[in-house]
């Protein structure tokens, strides 16, 4: 059993156009579709349609339509006021994506705290519970961080756990040293590392802003600055670290070392959902009991599968890629 936190779920919209998007324009759209969004949903969904066990958990009112797109997706929610946030996705024939994503409810301290009660309930006995995505109004940075805690000082047979989130939630998760995985991508973790420096007193803002852009330089142009990078956190303040690059691969930092997968060749949809795809790939490989360099391949084989797609679409098995996909060690 695998179990998710999605702390702001999204109706996301998709439309495809014509061309690409020209501000100002009017232009045509070739289709339209809707499904459920939010980070942890989106790694449910595709960890359900692996065919293993799943949870979702999210704060949901009765009455939002947003229930009724998760279809037979084993979710348990929380009661709510207000309705669930909806993000606009336009995207072209090039597979360039333009997200717009509007402002969900704000919850309060009674809401959190029900929140963190399912969550505990729902993850004991689970082999891993994936806290994802941004948080809504309302909610203090350091949540990931009381749920983590709750978790492991409440449930008899806690999980390990897996954040995917960014900003101060992802600092403050790293501050903690509470999880044993973080997925970030280049942006996210050259942020963190800027983050970190500013809220250190290392860096004024303005330099923090310069080191972050320097540092995803680097992070294009060369996978092991991203090992160099998580070495500074794994194992000291977290278990692991997947770390997704694009188009450029993904790397894998745990504490006995350090790998490198390069994305097959793939044509590039949408990116929408790539990264949940990833983290999902991840957490599948390891219920299989698939080690280090197993979970880097799925990782890269579901992310990349999921932006072959067009929209918001979700990678199912059917939909990886028959291309081998190679791993180097960077130890």
């Amino acid at each position: 059993m695998i179990v998710t936190l999605t702390m702001n779920p999204a109706l996301d919209r998709t439309v495809d156009l014509a061309a690409a998007l020209v501000p100002g324009e009017v232009q045509p759209a070739l289709s339209e579709r809707e499904d459920p969004g939010g980070k942890g949903v989106n790694v449910a969904r595709v960890i359900a349609g692996a065919g293993t066990a799943v949870t979702a958990v999210l704060p949901l009112s009765a009455q939002d339509p947003y229930r009724a797109l998760l279809g037979d997706l084993p979710v348990r929610t929380v009661a709510v006021e207000g309705r669930a946030r909806a993000n606009l996705t336009l995207t072209d024939r090039d597979g360039v994506t333009t997200k717009v994503n509007l402002p969900g409810p704000v919850l309060g301290d009674a809401e959190v705290r029900a929140l963190i009660d399912a969550v505990v309930e729902a993850a004991d006995g689970a082999t891993w519970l994936a806290l994802c995505g941004s948080l809504p109004r309302g909610v203090a940075s350091d949540f990931y961080v009381a749920v983590a805690r709750a978790v492991r000082s409440r449930a008899v047979r806690p999980p390990r756990i897996a954040v995917d989130t960014s900003g101060p939630a992802l600092e403050e998760v790293v501050a903690a040293g509470a999880v044993d995985l973080i997925k970030p991508n280049d942006i996210e973790l050259a942020e963190l590392v800027a983050g970190f420096a500013l809220r250190e007193g290392e860096v004024t803002t303005d330099a923090a802003d310069a080191l972050a852009e320097r540092l995803q330089g680097e992070l294009a142009a060369d996978p092991t600055s991203a090992r160099d990078i998580a070495r500074a956190l794994v194992p000291a303040r977290v278990g692991a670290a997947l770390i997704t690059l694009g188009g450029d691969g993904a790397v894998l930092v745990d504490a006995e070392g350090a790998w490198f997968g390069r994305t097959p060749p793939t044509r590039v949809r949408s990116t929408v959902g790539a990264g949940d795809s990833a983290l999902a790939g991840f957490l599948l490989a390891h219920a299989a009991g698939e080690g280090a360099e197993g979970r880097l391949r799925s990782a890269i084989r579901y992310g990349s599968a999921t932006a072959s797609l067009p929209g918001t679409r979700l990678a199912a098995p059917g939909d990886l890629t028959t291309h081998d996909v190679l791993i180097h060690s960077l130890a």
